[in-house]
Order: C-alpha cells, then sequence, then structure tokens
C-alpha cells in the first residue's frame, strides 16, 4: 500500500463546513499540515495510526502532521463536520514565553489520545469560537484577514487550555479501538525508526509468532509492518530535504543503504526522485477546490 499525502496549505490555515449524504471510502494518507475536525454528525470512525475511534457528535479529532490516517464511513448518513487544516510552522513559531500552540498536537500523539468530546455544548467556549471562526471565513470587512488569524489565534489558545487544565467542558473520550501489543509495535518502531528492524526481530521483542503479527498489523492498521517502516522513513525523509541537508545524508540518515534505492523507492511513494522533489518545493498548487477527497 501506499500512502498519498492529500492536499496543499497556502496560508495559515483554512476552514471547511462540509456534509456529505452519500457513503464514502477514503485509503490511508497523510498530510504535511496539522488538521482539526469538528465531527458534528454522522456514523463515522476514525483511524489514526491504527487506532479506530468511533466518533460522536462534538468530538474533536487531532490528526498531527504526518501521521497515518483515514475515516470510515458506515452509511450514508448525513456525515457533517468542520475541518481547520493549519499549517505546523505556523503554530510552532507562535509562543507566548515557552506555551507553544501546537501543544495539542504533541500532547495528543504522546498520549495516543487522538478525540476529546466537548459537553456543555449551549455554554462551551470552544463550541463558540469555532463558531465565531467560520463566520469570520467569510468576513469581507475592514482588516479582515487580521481579524480571521485573531479568531484562529483565539480558537488555538482555548484548545490548548482545554487539554492541559482539564476544562470541566471536556471529556477525554476513549472509546477507541486497538490492540495492545500492535499500539506496542508501532510505538516502538516510530521510536526507533532508522535502526535494523524487520519483522523477525519485532516479533521476537513482542514475543508474538511473526506470522500472528503480520496478520494482527495488517488487520489494525490496513498495511504491512514493511509498508509501515518504509512510508514512515521517507515521510521523515521528505521534512529532512525541506530542511536543505545533502540528499546522500538524509538517505543513509533514514536507514537506506544505497542511494538508488531511495531514490527509486521515493519516487514509487511521491511520484517524484529526491531530487525533482528538492526543485518542486516552491511549486506550491492551492488545491481546496477538492477538500472533501483530503479527509
Amino acid at each position: 500500500m501506499e500512502y498519498q499525502k492529500k492536499g496543499y496549505l497556502t496560508s495559515y490555515f483554512k476552514l471547511f463546513h462540509l456534509k456529505d449524504v452519500h457513503k464514502m471510502e477514503f485509503k490511508a494518507h497523510y498530510h504535511e499540515f496539522d488538521k482539526i475536525i469538528l465531527f458534528l454528525s454522522g456514523k463515522v470512525k476514525y483511524n489514526i495510526e491504527g487506532q479506530t475511534y468511533q466518533l460522536f457528535p462534538y468530538d474533536i479529532v487531532f490528526v498531527p502532521h504526518n501521521c497515518i490516517h483515514y475515516p470510515i464511513i458506515n452509511d450514508t448518513t448525513t456525515y457533517e463536520r468542520i475541518i481547520i487544516y493549519i499549517n505546523p510552522n505556523y503554530l510552532k513559531n507562535q509562543t507566548d514565553n515557552n506555551d507553544k500552540l501546537d501543544f495539542c498536537f504533541k500532547y495528543t500523539q504522546d498520549n495516543n489520545s487522538y478525540v476529546m468530546n466537548l459537553d456543555n455544548i449551549n455554554e462551551n467556549d470552544i463550541l463558540k469560537q469555532i463558531q465565531n471562526l467560520e463566520l469570520s471565513s467569510n468576513d469581507t470587512g475592514f482588516a479582515h484577514n487580521l481579524y480571521n488569524n485573531l479568531k484562529f489565534l483565539e480558537f488555538m489558545i482555548l484548545i490548548n487550555r482545554a487539554i492541559i487544565n482539564d476544562n470541566k467542558n471536556l471529556t477525554i473520550y476513549h472509546k477507541v479501538s486497538y490492540d495492545k501489543t500492535i499500539n506496542s509495535v508501532i510505538d516502538y518502531i516510530n521510536e526507533h525508526l532508522f535502526t535494523e528492524l524487520n519483522i523477525d526481530y519485532l516479533a521476537n521483542r513482542f514475543f508474538v509468532s511473526k506470522y500472528y503479527l503480520m496478520r494482527k498489523f495488517k488487520l489494525k492498521t490496513g498495511y504491512s509492518i514493511h509498508q509501515y517502516i518504509l512510508n514512515k522513513r521517507l515521510i521523515f525523509a521528505k521534512e529532512k530535504i525541506k530542511s536543505g541537508i545533502a540528499l546522500t545524508q538524509i538517505c543513509f540518515d533514514c536507514g537506506f543503504k544505497d542511494y538508488s534505492t531511495f531514490s527509486r523507492t521515493f519516487k514509487q511513494i511521491f511520484k517524484q526522485t529526491p531530487r525533482e522533489f528538492k526543485k518542486s518545493l516552491n511549486e506550491r498548487i492551492d488545491i481546496y477546490k477538492e477538500a472533501k477527497q483530503y479527509e
């Protein structure tokens, strides 16, 4: 399986309010930007890094950049949600002393808990701020871009405060389906991504049959262990290319034994060689008109 990068972000953030009344299928994919989803209605499960969440109205889903994910749409019940795409570099640079606005994404990823639920809906400040942000996104008045940006910053501050302070209007939901062993394997892979990793080694480390591990990993995540490792390494390599590091150094730093294999595999996944990607970094295309396919 190849994981496809979906969508480009040409501003600090972008908001969509989407409704669908037909069953859709999404492949596992990732984004180079962070994403927040406010789930409003439908019968939907959301898979993030091998964990599957049953969504309930007013759940907020956090999808950190480069995390592999996809929704599972069960039927034709109206699927309504508000989606916010966020430039991670912008968030990283927004600080108040040591308080960073990307804390919420780091926290959810570090704790393997990507969904929270809003309650006290009629009085919930986060929900009100999302509604204000949606209104400001359509505003065309004086200094509308600045006004919209201020509303976005307010929203991100509220989200982070809720997570840090265990706000009374916030409940962390644990209605998630996952296999403890597979979850541990995924964590181990991501912590040791550039070491020698193979199925035999992982099976021995976690005291399971390699055939059981291969089958269970595929069942719970939708992809093989080999493909998961390969794609994660290449996603990391892509980030390193942006920083200007020499391609040959990136090749070996990311666990590849020779450049030709690295280049060929990179092109298989991203449809460009590393050199072609490096050359095209400034050739960004805004494709928000097709936002629904980038779930």
